[in-house]
């Protein structure tokens, strides 16, 4: 396809595989995920709550920091299965990982709306909610054979 210019030359819209699509919005997720954490630490009495090992669910514990590290490393896999993996399972795998993530993304909107101090969080997990929609429509609508 190609999309013309006021120039004299047009340019070129290359189409992009659906795999690297859907690993190009995971990456974008983990960016957001990193930025928002970064931010989250300049919140009043953060740095003081994590050096009293104290969390959003409680008090820190090794459970605690397995589950954490379950939550992100899901979706850094993402980027590289999306990329690796067959497109049946692919296509399912994205939509249902997507969906519960989406979905976790609305219950932080929801249950830090309101608290000037997160409105940062809630913006970046809005878009994080946007992205994971793309994911999904991408995912849903993924090409198929001619």
């Amino acid at each position: 396809m190609h999309i013309k210019s006021t120039g004299s030359k047009s340019l070129t819209d290359y189409s992009i595989n659906i795999k690297i699509k859907l690993a190009a919005l995971w990456t974008a997720l983990m960016f957001l995920y990193v930025y928002a954490d970064f931010f989250q630490l300049m919140t009043p009495k953060k740095l003081e709550k994590m050096i009293n090992l104290q969390t959003p669910m409680g008090p820190t514990s090794p459970e605690i920091l397995v589950i954490f590290s379950v939550i992100l490393i899901i979706p850094a896999l993402m980027i590289f299965l999306s990329v690796f993996l067959k497109p049946q399972i692919n296509k399912w795998l994205n939509i249902i990982v997507a969906l519960i993530y989406a979905s976790m993304s609305i219950l932080i909107i929801v249950s830090t709306i309101g608290d000037q101090w997160h409105t940062f969080y809630v913006l970046y997990n809005f878009v994080e909610a946007i992205v994971f929609s793309i994911i999904i429509w991408q995912a849903w609508k993924w090409p198929r054979e001619e």
